[in-house]
Parts: structure tokens; C-alpha cells; sequence
């Protein structure tokens, strides 16, 4: 169906380069979406390509993306959209996503090649000598746990974190690229000029150069000190190869500099976030699909980035994904790096950063409980949610029990799978098994839900920013009493430690501004508002579905830009795009029974049960 533009006299383009897909999205100059495009990798590349579910799967845990597709599907969907009668013409600005931590390999011809592609004819032939690898490594690739060893042995695992913002990931550029000049492709890598992540590859791509790093996807990479702004040079080293203890390369050695001073060329400069454009669309797509010269390009990003860039989030907000995985975003003016999470800038807000927790041990887990809760019951339909929410509703206080259920092995905290069971009786940590301390499958249900959240609440409140107080009404709890629930959490439990790191006064009561809740899980009522009596945010939980958030994320960041060029000034971007949300159906808030101090006995015992009854 063709979309009726008329009314549009200016729109914005938001692109999303998935593993699976390519997806662009119209939006106009209020920031409503008119029409989405997109291409599925495997329905139209998956014999040229030999791809399945978009990659290519090697030996030893290798997972790469043909580059050559991915200039494919950018044909495709521009093709489908001039099919469409796209008024390109009227597009002014185009930002996006992309899949994060994967990397591009430029070859010398790059730039000469993306400066003088021919009109009317596809991307992919043209620029096939512009790549010294026609492969890009996918963020499921686990193929570098050699260089993940020489990492960590090198730098250790919280020293890392406090440089980059995370620990070692096998998924990671550094580590990628550290294989690939080392171990997989010496001989590519020494042909390579410049290595974009597959956010900078698409905005070079439509620029028709190659473009700088983007700050935030840059911090990605375990090659970025997020504090000094700048290449850690120790970890540029180890990258290229040439650290002095993991690759005994004398500092003194010619070899040693020279190493670094190319890589660092080859990565290029990483300008700090701003709002000003990375350039023009490209001649090629002008002359192609009829794009307006003018028309600016914005830096894209990486996709959980582009996530918090699709909602009207302020500093202390939370996102929680609640998906297969459970994947809470925090918004933060704190950096308080720590292995077990990630810390990126924010890709909007200067000094902000965005703080990633992800557990593994999600659906999966509660999955599990409902369906003990259901045998137990005799429930006929077995996948039924109905008896699991009876309890959870009915259990609204904290009643001392809890469990830590990890079906798979967890990476928050790094565990083996295992269930641990536990009572608070008589102001002790006591283990227990099913069906002993009082111990049932119905206190799963609640017990599940409750020690999920708690430990979001744990590993968030360092994050932070201030002692935020309960009240959805924007009232806050007194110090006094913030300081007398401490106290007397601290004669109970002792001094409480969270990834071997010490919660202060400050991390402890420390609460959400505001939840929003989006996922499968978000669409069970009884789930999130425990989640959110827990969490106890002071302005409110919102369940929301954002379909396309990624894509929208690009759209609006492309919308606020050209908002900032045209004014002159950088606009705070959570105010801009509030305008699309204060009336917006989409934002729906539902009230809890605020238990955020009531659950502080919760955070003491599960902090010791993991200190002292977790099997890691």
C-alpha cells in the first residue's frame, strides 16, 4: 500500500541493520512513524550467500556476515521504496543501528571506490575490491576465546571493565581484531587501511567516505578508555599484537610503536557525541533514487543504544527487557564500571552514560516454576500463567524466602546452572530444600520474581545517582529515614557485597526515576507489578511495546539532530522527544503497592546468598 506523503513536506529516515534483516523506517517531522521497509536476509540472499539466519558458521565457534549482503539489502530496500513512489526528495536527515561490536575491513582502494560509484548499479560489485575481508564477525561469534585469555591475563577482568566499560567478550572488536591480525588473517590485516563497526559502515556507505567511529558503539570495543575519552594504548597493543607481556614484544622495539600508531590509524578518530551531521548523502544515491543533495547523514549507532534513543528516557530511568533474556538499561551521570555489567556513553546525552545489564536466566527460569506450580495443581493446560499469577498476586509482602534459579549457566554473576533455595530465619541466611523450611513450589512463584528483580535492584543502585526515595507521587524518603533503614540493614546482614564489590549507604537506597517494562514478559500484569513494587521508581512504571525501537531510535536521534543544526545549539534530547509521548497510548502507566522499603530485607539476603551460597 503506498503512503500517502502529501502532508510531509520533510522526513527522516531510521535504519536498522539486524543479523537477520534490514529494516528502514519513515518517520516525519513530529516523529510519527508513516511506513516501515525491510529485507530478510534468508528469503532473498540465502543461496547467494550461503547464509542461514543471516551468518555464515565456521569452525571453532566462528559466526560472520557476508559485508557484500548487507550492501544488497541496501539496494533492495531503496529499490522497494522507489517502487513505492518514495518521495526520497524530502528525506533531510537519516540516522540508525546496527548490530553492535562487529567490524568492517577497508582495503586501500576504499575511499576512491566510495567516492565514485556508478548510478543505477548495485552497491556490492562496485565496491568489491573496496574490503580486504568480505566478512564482518557477528556479535554470536565465540571463536576468540585465545585472545579473551590474553586480555584478561594481560589487564585483568576489573581493571578492563573500569578502562572500557566491560570485561572481555568474546563478541568484541578488540579481541576480533586481535585474531584477525594475529591468527586468522596476518596478510588481510596488514592490506587493511581502516576498520569501521558495522554502525561507521553504513554511515560511510551513504556519505560515499569512510566515516569516524561513532563514541557510544565505540565503547564496544575493549580497546576504548571511557574515562580519558581516547585509545588505551596497553590495549591497542594487545590488539595488534604487540603487547609486551602476553606477545613479548619489547616497549623499545621499533616494531612495538609502530604496531599501535597503525592500528590506531586504521580505527581512525572518534570525535565526542554530538549533534552535528557526519556529512551529505552520497552522489550514488542522489543520482540513483533521487535523494535531495542536502539531505544529512547523523552518525548511527549500536542497537541497544539505539533502544534508549526510542523512548523519552531521563537520567535513572530503567528499561527492562523481559525476553527469553532479561536485559535491563539504565540511564546514568554515574561511572561505576564493574565486570559484571556494561557501561557505554550515551549516544545523546553529553556526560551520560548507558549502563547494560544482561542476564541469560529469564523466561526460561520463570517458564520452569509455572509449570512445577501447574503440576502441583493438576492444572489442565500446563502452559497456563493463571495459578503462577494467583499466587504472585496474593503474595504482596516480602515473606523471607527466596531462590536463585539459574536453569542455564548465569553471566550475572557468572555461575554454573544450579537452584539454591534459602529461609531468613531468625536473622540468618538459612539454605533449605523444596518442601523443607516451610519451603513450597507455590513460594517459587513469588520467590522467582522477587530474587530476579532484586538482583537488578543490587547490581543498578551503584549506577545511580542519588538517593531517589519510593513515592510514584514524586515524593522522597527522608535521609533520616533512608539512613535508619540502613542501619538497621547493617546490624542484620553486616557489610553486603555485590560481585565482590561493597554496597554503600548511597548504592543501597539509591531508586529508579522511572521503570518501563517492554517484552514477552511485560504482557503478564502480575509479573511487572511485582517487578514494580520492588523496584519502587518515585515517578512511576510503564509498560510499553515499541515495535521497530531500534529503527525509531535512529529515526528520532536523525529528527533531534537536524532539530539542534537548525537552532545551533544541542537540545537536552529526553525533552525533545517527550512531545511524542505525553498524549502517546503507547506509554501506559499502572499503579503498584510501593514495597521498595519493605524489600530491603530481600536485597540484604539475597546479596548473602549469593556471597555465600552460590556455587560459582
Amino acid at each position: 500500500m503506498t503512503t500517502d506523503y502529501s502532508k510531509n513536506d520533510i522526513l527522516f529516515l531510521g535504519f536498522d541493520l539486524s543479523t537477520q534483516q534490514l529494516k528502514i523506517i519513515v518517520t516525519d517531522k513530529d516523529l510519527a512513524p508513516l511506513q516501515t521497509y525491510n529485507v530478510e536476509f534468508d528469503a532473498q540472499f540465502k543461496e547467494k550467500y550461503n547464509i542461514t539466519k543471516g551468518v555464515v558458521n565456521g569452525d571453532d565457534g566462528e559466526v560472520i556476515s557476508p559485508v557484500g549482503m548487507w550492501l544488497d539489502a541496501m539496494n533492495y530496500v531503496f529499490d522497494e521504496m522507489k517502487k513505492d513512489n518514495f518521495p526520497f526528495d524530502r528525506v533531510v536527515g537519516i540516522s540508525g543501528s546496527a548490530q553492535q561490536h562487529g567490524s568492517v575491513y577497508w582495503s586501500n582502494e576504499a575511499n576512491e571506490l566510495l567516492s565514485s560509484l556508478k548510478p543505477d548499479e548495485s552497491l556490492a560489485p562496485q565496491l568489491g575490491k573496496a574490503f580486504s575481508w568480505d566478512f564482518s564477525p557477528n556479535w554470536q561469534d565465540h571463536s576468540t576465546l585465545e585472545e579473551a585469555n590474553a586480555f584478561h591475563d594481560a589487564i585483568g577482568k576489573e581493571n578492563l571493565a573500569k578502562i572500557t566499560g566491560s570485561r572481555v567478550h568474546l563478541r568484541f572488536t578488540g579481541l576480533q581484531i586481535r585474531k584477525f591480525a594475529t591468527r586468522s588473517y596476518p596478510d588481510k590485516y596488514s592490506q587493511t587501511s581502516r576498520i569501521s563497526l558495522v554502525s561507521s559502515f553504513i554511515t560511510s556507505v551513504l556519505i560515499g567516505k569512510i566515516a569516524d567511529l561513532e563514541e557510544s558503539d565505540a565503547c564496544g570495543m575493549n580497546l576504548y578508555d571511557i574515562t580519558k575519552s581516547d585509545y588505551d594504548e596497553e590495549l591497542l597493543a594487545l590488539a595488534a599484537g604487540v603487547h609486551p607481556k602476553i606477545d613479548n614484544v619489547d616497549k623499545k622495539d621499533s616494531k612495538y610503536q609502530k604496531a599501535i600508531d597503525d592500528l590506531k590509524q586504521k580505527l581512525g578518530k572518534i570525535p565526542e557525541i554530538t549533534y552535528e551531521a557526519t556529512g551529505k548523502i552520497s552522489q550514488y544515491f542522489v543520482d540513483t533514487y533521487g535523494f535531495s543533495p542536502k539531505t544529512k547523514i547523523y552518525s548511527f549507532t549500536g542497537d541497544n543504544l539505539a533502544t534508549i534513543l526510542s523512548l523519552p528516557l531521563q537520567p535513572n530511568d530503567c528499561l527492562i527487557s523481559l525476553g527469553t533474556s532479561t536485559t535491563v538499561l539504565i540511564i546514568t551521570s554515574n561511572y561505576q564500571p564493574s565486570s559484571q555489567y556494561h557501561l557505554f556513553k550515551h549516544p545523546s546525552l553529553p556526560k551520560h552514560y548507558m549502563g547494560m545489564l544482561c542476564y541469560c536466566n529469564g523466561a526460561l527460569a520463570r517458564e520452569k516454576a509455572r509449570d512445577e506450580v501447574n503440576k502441583k495443581h493438576d492444572v489442565s493446560d500446563t502452559k497456563s500463567w493463571d495459578k503462577f499469577n494467583e499466587i504472585l498476586d496474593a503474595n504482596k509482602d516480602f515473606n523471607n524466602k527466596l531462590g536463585i534459579y539459574f536453569p542455564l549457566g548465569e553471566i550475572i554473576p557468572q555461575a554454573p546452572a544450579q537452584t539454591v533455595r534459602a529461609v531468613l530465619e531468625d536473622n540468618k541466611v538459612v539454605a533449605c530444600d523444596l518442601d523443607s523450611h516451610g519451603f513450597t513450589v507455590d513460594d517459587d512463584a513469588s520467590a522467582i520474581v522477587e530474587s530476579q528483580t532484586l538482583s537488578c535492584r543490587l547490581r543498578a543502585g551503584p549506577m545511580l545517582s542519588k538517593s531517589v526515595g519510593n513515592s510514584e507521587e514524586g515524593g522522597e524518603t527522608s535521609v533520616e529515614e533512608l539512613k535508619s533503614i540502613y542501619s538497621k540493614l547493617h546490624d542484620k546482614f553486616g557489610d553486603l557485597y555485590t560481585d565482590g564489590k561493597k554496597q554503600t549507604f548511597e548504592s543501597l537506597t539509591a531508586g529508579p526515576n522511572r521503570c518501563y517494562y517492554v517484552g514477552g514478559a511485560s504482557n503478564n500484569t502480575s509479573i511487572i507489578r511485582k517487578m514494580g513494587s520492588i523496584f519502587g521508581p518515585t515517578n512511576g512504571n510503564y509498560k510499553v511495546e515499541i515495535p521497530n525501537a531500534c529503527a525509531l531510535g535512529g529515526a528520532y536521534k536523525a529528527s533531534w539532530s537536524y532539530e539542534c543544526e537548525q537552532r545551533g545549539e544541542m537540545i537536552s534530547y529526553d525533552k525533545y522527544i517527550k512531545k511524542l509521548f505525553d498524549t502517546n497510548d503507547e506509554l501506559e502507566s499502572f499503579k503498584v503497592d510501593d514495597k521498595w522499603v519493605e524489600y530491603f530485607e530481600g536485597v540484604g539476603m539475597l546479596a548473602k546468598m549469593e556471597e555465600n551460597l552460590l556455587k560459582h
